[in-house]
């Protein structure tokens, strides 16, 4: 069945894409089932095993190794995911924490600052190995409690969990700080086929003023010398590198570090304008990913330092 796609959509991103009849058509293809390992309960090498007593096939990524993919639906049902030792996880749902793999060598206090449902929480205090304070804050409370279940199933208990919009948020200095933004989420439509019928220009624009917001009230949070990650699974310029470039006309202290290269995971450069207007030459240090180059979602990334 062909995915409807608006006319809009496709008259925006096509000429930003390598090859928009693959780009499009990759749209209408359920992404694999995707799980990472949680090495607070267990390991690969462990998983692996198990995996294979059960018939299950997995494909470990060579650009994490705590990172699987598998065609199998029965990976759901394992008592490994019931247990928490592995947890279903987008691909590049992964990508955030990993950017700041060096920082939480020796971080004290992390922010993770929309982490509902806790994907990437859970991720952090597995990488942190439950040392160190991460602050996992959502501004929805019903949010919360999926958040509160998923860090006692996976064994996180260096995080605590807070129910403020970031905006608000009270005077604090993290040493990383992790801004997965809320977003018009077009990258995650090959898991959601309904989003077409929802997806609007005005509604870009509205999410890239939250953003802007957001981002700016991380930055501000953020230590002298700490690391910020801010990211979307959208392929909206205005949520991504224009949102970025907010920042640094705003922040002059803000440096935008270079995002090197993964093994088996296609990294696509920045947009470096977009409808007339030039963004900072500093924004193409950050990168996207392409649902239709390495078989995932779309998504973007940006590391700041202060």
């Amino acid at each position: 069945m062909t995915m409807f796609i608006p006319d809009a959509f496709r008259q925006r991103y096509g000429p930003l894409v390598d090859d928009e009849d693959a780009f499009l058509a990759c749209l209408d293809v359920l992404l694999p089932k995707s799980f990472r390992v949680n090495t607070l309960k267990s390991n690969p090498d462990d998983v692996k095993k198990r995996f294979s007593g059960y018939g299950i096939q997995i494909k470990q990524m060579e650009w994490y190794e705590d990172a699987f993919v598998s065609e199998n639906p029965d990976i759901g049902a394992t008592l490994e995911h019931f247990t928490g030792a592995i947890y279903m996880q987008e691909l590049v749902s992964m990508l955030p924490p990993l950017l700041l793999r060096e920082e939480l060598k020796d971080a004290r206090f992390v922010l993770d600052a929309c982490a509902a449902p806790g994907s990437k929480t859970t991720q952090l205090a597995a990488m942190m190995g439950n040392r160190g304070v991460i602050v996992a804050n959502d501004s929805s409370y019903s949010r919360t409690r999926a958040l509160k279940f998923n860090l006692e199933k996976t064994g996180a208990i260096n995080a605590i969990i807070t129910n403020q919009d970031l905006r608000n948020f009270p005077h604090m200095q993290f040493d990383a700080i992790l801004l997965d933004a809320p977003c018009s989420a077009e990258g995650t439509i090959r898991k959601n086929d309904k989003l077409f019928y929802e997806w609007s220009e005005k509604s870009i624009r509205s999410q890239s003023r939250l953003q802007k917001q957001l981002i700016t009230k991380a930055f501000e949070l953020l230590a002298p010398g700490g690391a910020m990650v801010y990211s979307t699974c959208t392929f909206a310029p205005e949520e991504n590198e224009a949102v970025v470039d907010w920042l640094l006309q705003n922040h002059p202290e803000a440096v935008v570090e270079p995002i090197g290269e993964m093994e088996g995971l296609k990294l696509s450069p920045a947009v470096e304008e977009w409808q007339g207007t030039a963004f900072d030459a500093w924004v193409r240090k950050t990168r996207r990913i392409w649902p239709h180059h390495s078989n995932t979602g779309g998504f973007y990334l940006a590391k700041v330092r202060k």
